[in-house]
């Protein structure tokens, strides 16, 4: 509806905007219309702050207005996200609670990367607010990313948008398509049928169950979220906007440090740019770089939730990566390419140390998730709780992981270039699969509770 509201202003790029920015907030509404609070609040401040730091020439005055950006942005996030869980701490019947507001850890890290490069001069202010609400509440990417910088999506903002161009819509659709797929054919069989009755009650099912199950949430957490990935983009094309890749078949990664270039890619980026290289002391030869990956990575953990589970996940992300640095800084400058023996057993290993650490990512508490490492090193074996269904989601997925580059490409060419009813035949037929092959029941997107 708003792709052919869009279509009908064709060159009118401020109403465009305008009906973008009505279409956003009507979109966060339905969720629930306190929401609105805390994203207004955040855009208008950070709007503000951008225009007054493009002419602030004292260093200090810059200093104060980035402190006052990052002081309301972060704590709007941290009052809404983390209040309920802190009160409960220090009381059993806190006198109120807060509405979490779906999607204020995408938005707030958006608005917050906008405010830094215009600080460090690396983008420049923007001079309308409609536009940079449009850019900070833009409908679908709104509940759960990809994180877009402002460097991408605010000068297309700036121009008539181009709503159901052939080349973008037709990719746009078959990205939304492909999106639908995974998140039914493969994520939603693997969360209800193992991966939830495990981590649910770990002590009736087999250590073999508990590490397929392992392995499936692994699966189901990439389908889920990069299938969402995928409907967004897609439907930002539609829209006539292009937005970055967020995922590139992780579970190929070779390394923890490749895996963190395919993995939720806008937040990697995002924790890399603005907190990483903002610590002292990242300099070559220094001993802080290792321990400001562990920093890093504790915060993009806990960035997921105020929990013990996320903040072990983060840590033993973190200290994977600083360990695979301190190799490299030890090693040679150029190191030689690896044999394909090699690359294979680092394949196998990332995928396993990525599997385990997605046990506390998944799991309600650590005592969940040490329940569930106590049966997996149990060494029972049995197979007879393993849906059918469940175990071809978890073969699916995995084998996408190997799919290779030039033959997805090409398809994804083909299929733009096929006349409109050969592509309306085709959505027709993965609309069909999904309705045939997909469950009855429709698990939540994981990352739209972050």
């Amino acid at each position: 509806a708003v792709a052919l509201v869009l279509r009908a202003l064709r060159e009118r790029a401020p109403q465009a905007v305008f009906v973008l920015v009505l279409a956003s907030l009507v979109f966060y509404a339905t969720w629930n219309p306190l929401y609105l609070v805390a994203l207004l609040a955040t855009a208008a401040v950070d709007f503000h702050v951008g225009k007054a730091l493009a002419t602030a020439t004292d260093e200090g005055a810059r200093k104060r207005l980035l402190a006052t950006s990052l002081v309301v942005d972060l704590g709007l996030l941290v009052g809404v996200k983390y209040f309920n869980t802190v009160a409960g701490l220090v009381s059993k019947e806190p006198p109120f609670s807060i509405v979490f507001a779906a999607g204020i850890s995408f938005y707030t890290f958006q608005s917050i990367s906008y405010v830094v490069d215009v600080y460090r001069r690396d983008q420049a202010a923007e001079t309308s607010f409609p536009r940079y609400l449009a850019f900070v509440s833009f409908f679908p990417t709104l509940l759960a990313g990809p994180i877009t910088r402002a460097e991408t999506l605010l000068p297309q903002l700036a121009k008539p948008l181009t709503p159901f161009r052939d080349d973008l819509a037709s990719r746009g659709l078959l990205l939304i398509a492909l999106g639908l797929l995974k998140k039914g054919l493969i994520a939603d069989p693997l969360s209800m049928n193992l991966v939830n009755r495990v981590f649910d009650l770990p002590g009736l099912y087999s250590s073999t169950e508990v590490l397929l199950a392992i392995y499936g949430y692994a699966v189901q957490i990439w389908a889920d979220f990069s299938g969402y990935t995928d409907i967004a983009i897609g439907s930002a094309l539609v829209l006539g906007i292009a937005l970055k890749e967020n995922f590139d078949r992780p579970y190929r990664s070779a390394d923890l440090t490749e895996f963190w270039r395919r993995w939720h890619i806008s937040l990697s980026t995002w924790l890399r740019d603005y907190v990483f290289f903002s610590l002292p002391g990242n300099r070559r030869g220094s001993k802080l770089p290792y321990l400001n990956l562990v920093i890093t990575f504790a915060i993009g953990g806990l960035w997921h939730g105020a929990a013990w589970t996320f903040l072990v996940w983060g840590l033993l992300h973190g200290a994977g990566l600083a360990f695979l640095r301190l190799r490299a800084d030890r090693g040679p400058r150029r190191p030689a390419p690896l044999p394909a023996w090699r690359t294979a057993l680092g394949i196998v290993a990332t995928f396993h140390f990525v599997a385990f650490t997605w046990i506390f990512f998944r799991a309600t508490s650590v005592a969940n998730a040490l329940d569930v490492l106590r049966v997996l090193f149990e060494g029972t074996v049995s197979f007879a709780n393993v849906p059918l269904t469940a175990a071809l989601a978890l073969v699916l997925g995995l084998l996408a992981q190997a799919m290779p580059d030039a033959p997805a490409k090409k398809l994804e060419l083909r299929f733009v270039s096929l006349p409109s009813f050969a592509q309306a035949a085709v959505l027709v037929l993965f609309a069909l699969a999904l309705r045939l092959a997909g469950g009855t029941s429709v698990a939540p997107f994981i990352y739209t509770s972050f």
